[in-house]
């Protein structure tokens, strides 16, 4: 394990993260994202670092918070980067791989669940010389149904599903929210206006019959929210 080094997120919000990770637009993205109510137990599913559980608490205060992931390292920065933040939160850390959480944890416990799966699939990207960056680029085919299968067997009835891919991933992401009765409900596309999107962000709802909305295209800049949003 190498030593972590300190990170400063916008909102002065301090972190732990391992030497050499980043802290990605997605992960702010995924974060600002999600807006709940005081009380509210969200799961941020594959958490890392807890980047995105530490950054959303900022913005969404006086929730509960669980980071699971099959790393044990990485769930230790983020453990510690909790007594960075300027008001306590309440946050702790499971590590448990994605298919066992149907046997880990209770049914129907979480009002929402957060989710930043890897992009690539494996043989499909390069693999890079960290071994857990690695694991955060990649995985193995069905890797994306199980992260969808964990998120809603922890939802609450009504509960938000909120994950963040690439627009290549859409048609899987809709055909395992069916699948495990989520309903898409929100599709955020971000990138240049003029472009073809980048990444998109999809909000799906536990036995909800709503209909889908499609919201304009943005950049990314624009969707990553700070306290000051908040107040308005």
């Amino acid at each position: 394990m190498t030593d972590p080094r300190k990170v400063i997120l916008p909102e002065k919000v301090k972190i732990f993260q391992d030497t050499g990770a980043s802290v990605t637009t997605d992960t702010l993205l995924l974060a600002s994202a999600l807006l709940t109510a005081p009380g509210s137990l969200i799961v941020d599913l594959g958490c890392g670092s807890g980047t995105a559980s530490l950054y959303s608490a900022a913005l969404n205060p006086g929730c509960r918070w669980i980071g699971l992931d099959i790393r044990y390292d990485p769930l230790k920065h983020m453990m510690a980067s909790g007594d960075l933040l300027g008001t306590p939160v309440d946050i702790s850390a499971v590590c448990c791989s994605l298919e066992t959480v149907p046997l880990a944890f209770a049914g129907c416990i979480a009002d929402a669940v957060i989710m930043n799966p890897p992009y690539g699939r494996t043989g499909s990207v390069r693999n890079s010389p960290q071994v857990d960056r690695d694991r955060s680029r990649r995985g193995p085919g069905l890797l994306l149904y199980q992260f969808i299968r964990g998120g809603a067997h922890l939802l609450v009835p009504g509960g938000d599903l909120l994950i963040i891919n690439r627009p290549s991933s859409l048609a899987e992401i809709m055909l395992g929210c069916r699948a495990f009765g989520i309903n898409p409900v929100a599709l955020q596309p971000i990138g240049s206006p003029e472009k073809s999107a980048e990444l998109i962000i999809l909000q799906g709802r536990k036995g909800s019959r709503e209909e889908l909305k499609i919201h304009p295209q943005a950049e990314a800049e624009s969707l990553i929210r700070s306290e000051q949003d908040n107040a308005l």
